[in-house]
């Protein structure tokens, strides 16, 4: 079976009720095994998210920290109308965007329909390369919708490995994987860490793969060079440090 070496979402102190710093996450990542993490901290709509500028200044995060590959990125917030609380000037430096509902940004349930059409307008947008968690119980989507507009679009859906937020939509994240699979969306994988330990801990990902019949080998993060190749395509630039480690696919 492919083991997963690829942590694309972790949170720092940025968001503070997380409590680990980039370092520590790395040094985690590295004791792990783990080949490259992203640092996804929550955009500023949440009232404990990163700051604006803690995004711009992205730059001064090495690429390589105890031997692991650095990404930098963001999990921004949807608000009821499809808004992201992540500004051009604030991806400008960043190699990964992801964005999901977060209460209370997202204020409210608006029922399978409406979330599914607000999450449709998100992945529409060209700007999002990761939604975060669709399967999650408190906002409903439709399914089978979600996964075609998620390949029509080339947007990648997580499969959250998160023990303590998403044990209770299991079922939901098989399903929905099933049918990503079934129609050719991209998957991915994070642990949606929010202390050091958690880096890379993907038991719950895992177990959900089974359930849905997916190859971990047909997740976008299952090499390096498949998340670079994929991220090049969503265009974005800068990563030719990695890619001079990871090597292409091509």
């Amino acid at each position: 079976m492919t083991v997963i070496r690829i942590d694309t979402h972790t949170h720092t102190v940025a968001s503070s009720h997380a409590f680990s710093t980039i370092s520590e996450n790395a040094a985690s990542a590295a004791e792990a095994g783990l080949e490259m993490i992203a640092c996804t901290d929550h955009g500023p709509g949440l009232e404990d998210g990163a700051s604006r500028i803690y995004f711009k200044n992205m730059r001064c995060v090495p690429r390589f920290i105890s031997g692991v590959a650095i990404l930098r990125g963001i999990e921004a917030n949807i608000d009821d109308k499809g808004h992201l609380d992540c500004s051009p000037a604030m991806r400008e430096g960043l190699d990964i965007v992801m964005a999901g509902f977060h209460a209370p940004v997202y204020s409210r349930d608006q029922g399978p329909g409406v979330n599914t059409e607000v999450l449709r307008r998100v992945m529409a947008s060209g700007v999002v390369d990761v939604i975060t968690h669709p399967a999650n119980m408190r906002y409903p989507v439709k399914l089978r919708r979600l996964a075609q507009a998620a390949k029509q679009h080339n947007v990648a859906l997580e499969i959250n490995a998160s023990v303590y937020t998403r044990r209770d939509s299991f079922d939901m994240a098989w399903h929905l994987a099933k049918m990503a699979y079934e129609v050719g969306a991209p998957l991915v994988m994070g642990s949606d860490a929010h202390i050091c330990f958690d880096v890379g801990k993907f038991d719950l990902g895992y177990e959900i793969l089974k359930a849905a019949q997916v190859d971990p080998e047909y997740l976008i993060n299952s090499s390096p060079a498949r998340l670079l190749e994929f991220l090049e395509k969503r265009g974005h630039g800068g990563l030719e440090e990695f890619k001079a480690r990871f090597g292409s696919r091509s």
